[in-house]
């Protein structure tokens, strides 16, 4: 059985990933390297949290106001990084829904 990715592999393979699809849209320029920087950051923030969630919830350290706070934090973190995703041009591929089911955006 494989071993699961790191927490740094994962961060370079989505690094990597998001280099890539710009490449691969013919698309160099800095500002826009600079922007993937920047998601990697929020990736980042987003990472310590939930580190830091984990570790208080283990400790028993965890109150309902920190979790909310956290949560809230990174409702706001994941948000940046859709719009960076978004300013990029960058969607996930189209996903084929089994029949039956309903999309979110129809909901």
């Amino acid at each position: 059985m494989a071993r699961p990715l790191s927490q740094e592999k994962k961060r370079e393979k989505t690094k990597e990933s998001l280099k890539n699809a710009l490449l691969s849209n013919k698309m160099s320029e800095k500002f826009l390297e600079d922007k993937v920087e920047e998601y990697m950051s929020f990736y980042d923030d987003l990472l310590y949290i939930n580190q830091t969630l984990t570790a208080l919830k283990k400790d028993g350290n965890c109150t309902l106001k920190n979790y909310t706070d956290a949560t809230a934090e990174k409702r706001r973190i994941s948000a940046e990084m859709r719009s960076i995703l978004s300013f990029l041009g960058l969607k996930p591929a189209d996903v084929v829904l089994p029949s039956g089911a309903v999309d979110d955006e129809e909901l």
